[in-house]
């Protein structure tokens, strides 16, 4: 059974007509290895199974650190097994295209996936916090491969519109996991155990394995030729880490105005500088500087960040607003967040549906900024009499707006590209919106330490920010993709 259509082989070669593109595929470039291959029902699941737990392990730690902590002695060190997570997955999301382009992504998803599920095991049984932290490292360097690798299966294995149910479906999977994930970690923490969070991605972990990953294609025989890209991949890891540790670290480990944060910021600045130059010379750069002056891939890249600071916005401020500011208890306050939940999920498969039926991308990303702008202005009016239900109807228009968004960051990114760098640019475009993430957690806890009706108004007037630049790249993004 397939429950999407038969893969066509070759990648697109972009002409524009007024306001609309159009895919030319090219014979004369054989797609890699197995691309021939229908993408099943069996396979896709198995993919979504990968995504999720992946995508969930990026937040499912958090509200069980208390516990964690608790049990391994390391209060000093609290903050590590989420810090090396967050900073592992990041860099290998950036990286997977380039590792795909060259070793093939059926290699790189095995790999990311057996490394997680090791990791994972590991972690069950670290002894001490320090070496919960190491292993999250790991963890998070197969889960980041795991988050891009399914994403760049859309772009080597399927045309633009096919790839619209698919990619909403995955973009679904992936905001779902970032919403409930705190909620599931502290429930488990509490109720069972924490040492369950990690064990029960082993079984899971097998079961993605054994439906998705013979069919991936594997390297294709053009790929061969060219030289691992190790002096780009060791530089833009480094550059990923500085900027990350700005943001991840800002508030804890020391201010934003800071001498640290200037440092790391500097850091970043000359690293990117020196990359620059070293992947404008690379035969085969791992992050092809060429598709930062493409503007459609590059909006692509900024709507991801600015629909990831939305939702993340969302997911670390409500729950704190419930029971900080209306006395509401945990459990219910992870519970007002379900209609968010669905609201994401409808609105994210219905986006890819509507690109699949029609082709009109542009539309959906004005549609997406438009309804989270509404939302966050919502939040700011209301913010001196807001109530449980309140939040909860807000909360899931939000939360359809994001998800409404979420498939255009990766569709634009990969239309916008050249053929042989789609891979690569989907890479790009999920590390754009990881850090969206990222920066949004770091900022809401900055402008709102505690939460109250200000801190509502200033955090939301950040949404609200983040929306609107999102509706001004929604410009550049093809108006319609006609196959």
């Amino acid at each position: 059974m397939t429950i999407l259509p038969s893969v066509r082989c070759g990648f697109a070669a972009w002409f524009v007509h007024e306001d609309e593109e159009k895919e030319e595929y090219n014979m004369k470039e054989p797609c890699t290895s197995g691309a021939r291959q229908p993408v099943s029902g069996l396979m896709t699941a198995g993919l979504m199974l990968a995504l999720f737990i992946a995508a969930l392990d990026s937040t499912v730690v958090a509200t069980a650190l208390p516990t964690i902590s608790a049990a391994l002695g390391g209060a000093a060190h609290y903050a590590w097994p989420m810090t090396a997570y967050l900073a592992s997955s990041t860099v290998s999301t950036l990286l997977c295209g380039g590792l795909a382009f060259h070793f093939g992504l059926k290699r790189t998803y095995a790999f990311g996936l057996t490394l997680f599920a090791a990791a994972s095991a590991l972690c069950a049984a670290a002894p001490t916090i320090e070496v919960l932290a190491a292993l999250r490292l790991l963890q998070g360097i197969g889960g980041g491969l795991l988050e891009a690798g399914v994403f760049i299966a859309a772009a080597v294995m399927l045309p633009p519109r096919d790839r619209g149910p698919y990619l909403g479906a995955a973009s679904a999977m992936y905001g779902v996991a970032s919403v409930i994930g705190p909620v599931i970690g502290g429930a488990v923490a509490q109720g069972l155990s924490w040492h369950v969070i990690f064990v029960v991605n082993v079984p899971i972990a097998i079961v993605a394995f054994a439906l998705s990953s013979g069919s991936l294609p594997g390297r294709g025989d053009g790929h061969r030729s060219a030289q691992f890209d190790v002096a780009g991949s060791v530089l833009a890891s480094l550059s990923v880490l500085s900027l990350v540790a700005v943001f991840s670290l800002a508030g804890d480990a020391f201010p934003l105005a800071s001498p640290q944060a200037a440092a790391l910021i500097v850091l970043f600045v000359i690293l990117t500088f020196v990359l620059y130059r070293i992947e404008a010379a690379a035969s085969a750069p791992v992050i092809p500087m060429g598709l930062f002056g493409r503007p459609r891939v590059v909006a692509g890249f900024i709507s991801g960040f600015c629909v990831q600071f939305a939702l993340m916005a969302g997911v670390t401020y409500l729950p704190r607003l419930l029971q900080e500011s209306m006395g509401i208890a945990a459990a219910s306050s992870g519970a007002a967040l379900i209609p968010m939940t669905l609201a994401l999920m409808l609105g994210s498969n219905v986006s890819g549906a509507l690109f699949r039926k029609n082709g009109r991308l542009r539309a959906l990303a004005v549609t997406s900024s438009f309804v989270i702008l509404t939302a966050a202005a919502a939040f700011i009016v209301r913010g001196q009499s807001l109530t449980a239900p309140l939040v909860t109807l807000l909360a899931a228009a939000l939360g359809l707006g994001v998800g409404v968004g979420m498939p255009v960051s990766n569709l634009s990114a990969q239309t916008g590209a050249d053929a042989r760098d789609a891979g690569r640019a989907t890479s790009s475009a999920m590390f754009f919106r990881g850090f969206g993430g990222t920066v949004s957690t770091a900022v809401c806890g900055m402008l709102a330490p505690a939460a109250s009706p200000a801190g509502t108004t200033w955090v939301f007037c950040a949404v609200l920010v983040s929306a609107a630049v999102g509706l001004a790249v929604s410009i550049p993004i093809a108006r319609r993709i006609s196959s």
